[in-house]
């Protein structure tokens, strides 16, 4: 680092106000238990603490302390324990696998339904053209760029081969959907014309197209989630799913 890079990090520190220096893990065992932590075994808390980060862990501590708006709030209620946290980190744990497993298929499937009835509409390059799509000139263009972000950024072996035995950088839209994040799957799913996405969920009988376009973006989030081992648990998502009541097998479901 140079000496003007080091006068730059130094103002930069100066003017951070965050203050909380690193704890070793000892200190960390010893602060859970000045808030009133039951820890009856230090080797059990030090072990998890050396494989799980604190911070990671703290978004677990929630439910078992005090309400944030009152004097306690950082301490634990009675009868709260370290034990108790760790159970409910691998119950999140467990409860991602599981929703990754069920998005999964739901992904893989819908990634064929697009190509499928896209490709058969407008052969295999027709969605680098704006008109085979419903959206403004904007969004079809970030649409356009995630795919080709993507898709330069991918590692797959049938791209390079693809691209050097036909001498382009564009893929036909069977081999861009097998690289691409689902997230931009759920945008181009957004784009596509109403009569081609009411042919994608044909199968999903008496649901909405838009209904679907909000799940698929929802769905989209919930597997980022997943996939980075982030916590699911109690997670504000930032997205709200769309409830069809007027369908029998919604109505029981109250309103969020």
């Amino acid at each position: 680092m140079t000496n003007l890079q080091e006068k730059l990090q130094n103002i930069k520190n100066q003017e951070n106000s965050y203050s909380k220096v690193h704890k070793t893990f000892d200190e960390q065992i010893n602060i859970l238990k000045q808030r009133k932590l039951i820890i009856p075994n230090n080797y059990f808390a030090l072990s998890k603490l050396q494989r799980i980060n604190y911070y990671r862990l703290s978004a677990y501590f929630l439910p078992f302390q005090h309400n944030k708006d009152g004097d306690k709030k950082d301490d634990f209620l009675d009868s709260s324990s370290f034990e108790d946290i760790i159970q409910l980190y691998y119950f999140d744990s467990e409860l991602r696998k599981i929703i990754f497993e069920a998005i999964e298929s739901i992904e893989i499937y819908f990634r064929t339904q697009i190509t499928y009835s896209h490709a058969l509409r407008y052969e295999p390059f027709g969605y680098l053209e704006k008109e085979n799509f419903e959206t403004s000139e904007d969004f079809f263009n970030i649409v356009m760029s995630n795919l080709k972000d993507e898709t330069k950024r991918s590692q797959e072996i049938f791209i390079k081969h693809f691209k050097d035995t036909y001498q382009t950088s564009d893929l036909p839209l069977w081999a861009v959907v097998e690289v691409v994040s689902f997230g931009t799957i759920s945008k181009l799913y957004a784009i596509l014309k109403t009569e081609e996405q009411k042919e994608v969920i044909l199968k999903l009988k008496d649901i909405n197209n838009n209904v679907f376009k909000n799940w698929l973006h929802g769905l989209s989030v919930v597997r980022n989630i997943c996939a980075h081992h982030s916590r699911l648990w109690n997670k504000t998502l930032g997205v709200k799913f769309e409830i069809p009541r007027r369908l029998d097998a919604f109505k029981s479901i109250k309103k969020l």
